[in-house]
């Protein structure tokens, strides 16, 4: 077992692989996903928990915006954990051909994919993060 607990957040656009990543790569971190949780409350409250007890956490939501990083930021620090981003960096046109065969609620709508894809800003250590590792997805 891991002695260091850290926390990872993702930054992808829908359909560029965070939730396939998570299940290859963090299968014992503490899964964070608005899209089980459904609000901002219930993550907050998991990942205090998972931190709380020394867990790793994975933060698998779109976060394209430095703003909406800056709150995973500030949960590292209160717990004094190293924290690093991955981004999923992903071509528009592979990330809509990928979402085009999800069902149900994997499904998010073309005309958001592409707004996650202009929101989009490149996370920077200046954020807070202790690294950012850069994933090409082809």
């Amino acid at each position: 077992m891991e002695d260091l607990c850290e926390l990872v957040v993702l930054v992808g656009i829908p359909g560029s692989g965070k939730t396939t990543l998570v299940q290859k790569r963090f299968r014992d971190y503490a899964h964070i996903s608005l899209d089980i949780l459904h609000s901002r409350n219930k993550e907050s409250a998991e990942i205090e928990a998972a931190l709380s007890e020394r867990k790793s956490v994975i933060v698998d939501n779109t976060n394209t915006t430095r703003k909406t990083r800056q709150r995973y930021v500030e949960f590292a620090r209160r717990f004094n954990v190293p924290i690093r981003a991955i981004y999923l960096k992903c071509p528009l046109d592979l990330a809509t051909q990928r979402n085009a065969t999800r069902f149900g609620e994997s499904y998010v709508p073309e005309k958001a994919v592409r707004f996650f894809n202009r929101i989009l800003e490149v996370p920077q250590i200046e954020e807070g993060f202790d690294s950012i590792e850069v994933l090409e997805v082809t």
